[in-house]
């Protein structure tokens, strides 16, 4: 009887091993991904997905985890159509079925929004119709914090980060930056070890100009020490110290 489990089991992993290659599925976005808590903004995380078989397969996408931090928030998914929040199938019972044929790839999109600070954690599972045992996961996290940033001058020289004032501080600060035209804006902070510890604008179009964000660590939970916060456009990066002491 030994001899024969064996090589049945071989055969088992080997068949398995093959399905689950059949198509893949993976989140390309930040395993964080940051924004605000304005009633229009939309947090938007992004998968790809990819028949690799040599046939057509229908492939289907179940939300199995939707924590959000409160009744304020919701998570919404796309992938060839958009549903609404309350969806956690893709596509629903009784629509057609997202067909891939061999090759073919797409992207899935899960988008957050929430008018309170917090965190929130998705996770979706895809698997073909023809094999649910052999599905993928994967995770989208989003942080929102309140909003923390006006515009205060519509007229810049250039590119320009200030030293936040006051220095040291507790546990609010004040960053002020200029930005000399449209461009992504990335304002972010670490720990002295190079860990980022808190996303304060993430790739996010603005106009030139000049700009004030108050920076509060109690949102993050920061502790007492050495920080330094950074500005990134296309064209523009600059890095400052800052101490928070409580």
């Amino acid at each position: 009887m030994k001899k024969i489990f064996l090589p049945l089991l071989a055969l088992l992993i080997i068949v398995s091993a093959v399905q689950s290659q059949t198509f893949q599925f993976y989140r390309t976005s930040p395993a964080m991904m940051y924004g605000d808590t304005t009633a229009t903004s939309l947090v938007t995380c992004k998968a790809f997905y990819k028949n690799t078989s040599s046939t057509t397969q229908n492939i289907k996408f179940v939300r199995v985890l939707n924590s959000l931090p409160g009744p304020t928030w919701g998570s919404s998914i796309c992938a060839v159509f958009c549903y609404g929040d309350d969806v956690d199938t893709i596509p629903p019972r009784g629509q057609s079925p997202i067909s891939l044929t061999p090759g073919q790839s797409d992207t899935l999109t899960v988008d957050v929004h929430g008018r309170t600070p917090g965190t929130a954690t998705v996770v979706i599972k895809a698997f073909l119709e023809s094999n649910p045992s052999g599905f993928l996961t994967d995770t989208f996290r989003v942080q929102l914090g309140p909003v923390g940033i006006r515009q205060i001058s519509t007229v810049v020289d250039g590119y320009k980060l200030d030293q936040n004032y006051p220095n040291p501080f507790n546990p609010v600060t004040k960053i002020n930056f200029s930005v000399a035209k449209s461009t992504n804006v990335s304002l972010k902070v670490y720990d002295i070890l190079g860990n980022e510890v808190a996303g304060l604008i993430s790739n996010k179009i603005m106009k030139a100009g000049s700009y004030a964000y108050e920076f509060d660590a109690n949102e993050f939970r920061l502790s007492s020490g050495v920080y330094y916060y950074t500005l990134k456009t296309d064209d523009f990066a600059s890095t400052r110290k800052m101490i928070l002491v409580k």
